[in-house]
């Protein structure tokens, strides 16, 4: 199969390639073949890129598609909101069914805002149903994933009780059990590296479960050569837990963790993943509204190979990455001139560009998902996984035609992806989804909606009142 997109603008976020104005774009099978203007080449499908950007298919490094069924329920809440509504009252109210019905749905939300790889924490998994659902939802919707298969055992181990690191009062869930579980799902969905989905574990958070149980499940995820994320550092509270500075004195620090937030970092556990290979996701939107602090862009910058972005909890905010990437530049603009505004000085020198804002929201993702092998940039050889950012509309007329990356960042938002493709196959296309029943869909992810609302006004409301003791919070509930 070959496929030419014609005479579209490029942000190809190669460094050899960079911006350019014009150009056409060969994919052969599911590869990019060749970049340049003007090729000469007999294609079964010629896409019309004119007056569309080309970007690389955006990189969501941490979402919990799971929650897609609840989109908006949070939109005024924090974190100790959160932990009530979402992980005690809600989660354990979910079926195989709503499983399956979020992550297929959120999926296919991520397609059509343009994000082709996504990082799925899965951390709802009630029982074997739930997983098998939840990676069938995502195999069914055709995203590119890394599947991150969570150990946390949502019955026995919640937020309500907090354990808070402690050597004592061990998990009350057997591993070996969660293990075989997690055994089973690898082997039935993840048997070749040659397919769209991966496999990766999230393990228990420190926060809740013990030091040495938490080790066992990184040395489980090890020894099935699965990619590792989970939340640290992300809740201020007296009784801070340097999660990287305990992930460090266990020796598990790696170039296959991928840390989420990071936002209560102390500087000595900065220092701590220079050099390490780790990689962080910076979850804006949800951090800076449920008071997780502020989005770690420039630690995780000066420590690591880069911040990648997340969007997190849909349950509280959009899934429009071109937006969340602003969101975040704009936001880490304004905290790099801060302290001049405390003596009266006015910036003279633009800290960040929308030339870091893209590479966050590709290249840098790709590289935590562990695929930037495969995609995150167009660069002949990689796979053709690629987003055509629509530029012909009255809210982007007169875009700066010498600044792509400028452009889709400053100007765009997930309501300007025309054409998305992943693997070389064109799966969204004149703003539609192709080859989806979208009334379908939305028909599938309303029941879901419909029955877990049912079940939550059944129980008291999203937070039942008195509210559930949250250790953690108790002097702020």
């Amino acid at each position: 199969m070959r496929t030419l997109i014609r005479g579209v603008a490029a942000a190809t976020v190669d460094d050899l390639l960079g911006d350019l104005e014009r150009t056409d774009i060969l994919i052969v099978d599911h590869l990019i073949a060749r970049i340049a203007p003007d090729i000469e080449a007999e294609a079964d499908e010629v896409i019309d890129g004119s007056g569309m950007i080309a970007i690389p298919g955006m990189v969501d490094t941490h979402r919990h598609t799971w929650q897609t069924a609840l989109r908006g329920i949070l939109a005024d809440g924090n974190i100790p909101d959160y932990l009530r509504g979402i992980r005690l009252q809600m989660a354990p109210r979910y079926r195989a069914e709503d499983m399956y019905a979020g992550n297929y749905v959120g999926a296919l939300d991520a397609i059509n805002s343009g994000v082709t790889t996504l990082v799925d924490y899965c951390h709802n998994i009630l029982d074997p149903d739930c997983a098998h659902a939840a990676v069938g939802g995502l195999r069914d919707a055709g995203i590119r994933a890394l599947y991150a298969h969570g150990l946390t055992p949502i019955l026995t181990n919640t937020w309500g009780e907090s354990r808070g690191g402690s050597r004592s009062g061990g998990d009350p869930a057997d591993l070996d059990t969660r293990a075989k579980l997690a055994r089973e799902i690898r082997d039935a969905y993840f048997s070749s590296d040659d397919q769209l989905l991966r496999f990766g574990i999230a393990p228990q958070e420190l926060a809740i479960a013990p030091v040495d149980e938490v080790a066992r499940e990184f040395r489980l995820a090890r020894e099935l050569d699965a990619r590792i994320t989970i939340h640290a550092n992300q809740v201020m509270v007296r009784q801070l837990f340097k999660d990287v500075e305990v992930l460090h004195r266990s020796g598990l620090l790696a170039d296959d963790l991928l840390l989420v937030h990071c936002t209560f970092n102390t500087p000595q556990e900065w220092e701590l993943l220079d050099g390490s290979g780790v990689t962080v996701s910076v979850c804006a939107e949800t951090e800076m509204q449920m008071g997780m602090g502020y989005p770690a862009i420039h630690e995780t910058t000066r420590h690591t190979g880069g911040p990648s972005l997340g969007i997190d909890c849909v349950s509280g905010n959009s899934g429009d990455m071109i937006s969340h990437s602003r969101l975040v530049l704009q936001a880490s603009r304004y905290r790099a001139d801060e302290p001049g505004y405390q003596e009266w000085r006015a910036p003279q020198e633009m800290a960040w560009t929308t030339r870091d804002a893209l590479r966050w929201a590709t290249i840098n993702g790709a590289r935590a998902a562990g695929v930037d092998h495969l995609v995150g940039s167009l660069t002949p050889g990689k796979h053709a996984d690629i987003v055509l950012v629509d530029m012909r509309g009255i809210s982007q007329a007169g875009w700066n035609r010498q600044d792509p990356t400028g452009a889709v960042i400053s100007q765009a938002n997930a309501g300007c992806v025309d054409t998305v493709l992943i693997d070389g196959r064109v799966v969204k296309r004149h703003g539609i989804l192709t080859d989806v029943d979208s009334s379908a869909a939305v028909r599938l992810l309303d029941d879901s909606h419909d029955r877990l609302y049912e079940e939550m006004h059944r129980h008291g409301g999203f937070i039942p009142q008195p509210p559930i003791d949250i250790p953690l919070y108790r002097e702020r509930a």
